[in-house]
């Protein structure tokens, strides 16, 4: 059976970061200080961990309870480094979604709304970025099978039909005021289920997108 190509390879820890070598020579540097217990650890219990998530992941039970994705895992790495790109490619286009080719686009739109969505809320999200990077984002989280928070966004989105056209909006942030607390709380229940990740995103994201790295 092929091993998967974004499986760990090798490990290297020093005093300042952990390197990972996968198995198709990508190279993955992480910063210790993204990891307090492991910064604080001796070099004697930084050495003591053991692969999870079928080789994607590494734990440290010593220091930890386990997890199935591990402490460390390749996934999220690799999804923050494609959402990197993607606002590296969107600063370079002046911040206009639209002038970005599709991949870009949906790579920006999820990271616009995994970060406005986990730090405030989706409509936090959608009063910052519109009607066009919720349907690019939602179109994305389809296209990449993340189901249930395809669903869970379409259902945020929905909250707000009763408003569209409506003359009390002269601005998005005006939907702030113009919810009834009965819409506020449905929207607080679905941000409370997308915060719960109920698709594992990074490795959706990355299996999907990730095909582009060289």
């Amino acid at each position: 059976m092929r091993k998967p190509t974004h499986a760990i390879r090798t490990v290297g820890i020093d005093a300042d970061a952990l390197t990972l070598t996968l198995s198709d020579g990508r190279v993955l540097r992480e910063p210790l200080k993204r990891h307090v217990r492991l910064e604080k650890a001796t070099p004697a219990q930084r050495l003591q961990w053991v692969l999870v998530d079928e080789g994607h992941g590494l734990d440290w039970p010593a220091l930890w309870p386990a997890s199935e994705e591990g402490m460390v895992n390749v996934y999220t790495l690799c999804w923050e480094q494609l959402q990197d790109e993607g606002i590296a490619a969107l600063k370079a286009a002046a911040w206009q979604l639209d002038a970005l080719p599709l991949r870009e686009q949906q790579i920006s739109a999820l990271w616009r709304l995994e970060a406005d969505v986990n730090n405030g809320g989706f409509l936090q999200f959608f009063c910052n970025w519109g009607e066009a990077t919720c349907r690019t984002a939602i179109a994305a989280l389809a296209e990449i099978g993340a189901l249930k928070m395809h669903f869970l966004v379409k259902r945020m989105r929905a909250v707000l039909d009763r408003l569209e056209g409506s003359p009390q909006i002269q601005g998005l942030m005006d939907l702030y005021q113009h919810l009834t607390p009965a819409e506020h709380d449905a929207l607080e229940a679905l941000d409370e289920a997308f915060w719960a990740y109920p698709d594992r995103l990074s490795k959706l994201g990355v299996l999907h997108y990730g095909r582009a790295f060289p």
